[in-house]
C-alpha cells in the first residue's frame, strides 16, 4: 500500500482526466467500457475528459500475446498454427473486451483476428456485481438518486456488455 500511494513523479505530471483514464484501465474492462460511454457524451463530460476517454476505444494496455495464445489454443486446438501462416503478435488495436491482430491464413489470405481478452466474461460479471451493490446502496441511502433508479441503469449497462461480448451478435451486426 505504501508503494501504491506514495508520491510518484510520473503520476504527479498527469492531468486529472489522464489519471481517471488510467484508473478506469486499472479497474478493468467494465470501467473501461464506462469511460468509452462517457467519451460519447460531451453534453455530460467536459471536453478534456472526452478527449482522454476516447483513448479507451482502441488504446487500452494490451494483454500479452502469450495470454492471447491460450485463447487461440482453446478455440482452434493446440495446433492452431496450422490454420494461420502468421499472426502479428503486436495488436492493431486493444480495447476493453478484445484485441485485434493482423494475420495470414495458411492459404495465404490476409485476415484480421478479433480475440476476446482471457476471462473477460467472468471479469465483467464480477465488476457488475460490484456495480449492482453500489447501485443498491445509492438507492437505499441517497434518496436523491431514486428518480434515476441506479439498478435499472446497471441492468441496461449489463445488457450492452452482454451483447458486446457475444461476437456472433457482433458479426451479424
Amino acid at each position: 500500500l505504501v508503494e501504491r500511494f506514495s508520491a510518484n513523479h510520473e503520476l504527479e505530471n498527469l492531468s486529472v482526466p489522464q489519471r481517471i483514464r488510467n484508473s478506469f484501465e486499472e479497474l478493468g474492462p467494465t470501467f473501461v467500457k464506462f469511460g468509452q460511454l462517457l467519451a460519447t457524451r460531451p453534453d455530460l463530460v467536459p471536453e478534456e475528459y472526452v478527449q482522454e476517454f476516447e483513448k479507451l476505444h482502441d488504446r487500452v494496455q494490451p494483454v500479452p500475446f502469450a495470454q492471447i495464445e491460450i485463447v487461440l489454443k482453446s478455440e482452434f486446438g493446440e495446433n492452431y498454427q496450422s490454420i494461420f501462416k502468421n499472426i502479428d503478435p503486436i495488436p492493431l488495436g486493444s480495447a476493453s473486451i478484445a484485441q485485434v491482430y493482423k494475420a495470414q491464413l495458411a492459404t495465404g489470405e490476409n485476415v484480421v483476428l478479433k480475440i476476446q481478452r482471457p476471462g473477460i466474461a467472468e471479469t465483467i460479471n464480477n465488476d457488475l456485481n460490484v456495480l449492482y451493490f453500489l447501485a443498491e446502496l445509492l438507492y437505499n441511502y441517497i434518496p436523491e438518486t431514486r428518480p434515476f433508479n441506479p439498478t435499472v441503469i446497471v441492468d441496461e449497462y449489463f445488457k450492452t456488455l452482454e451483447l458486446e461480448t457475444n461476437f456472433i451478435v457482433e458479426a451479424n451486426n
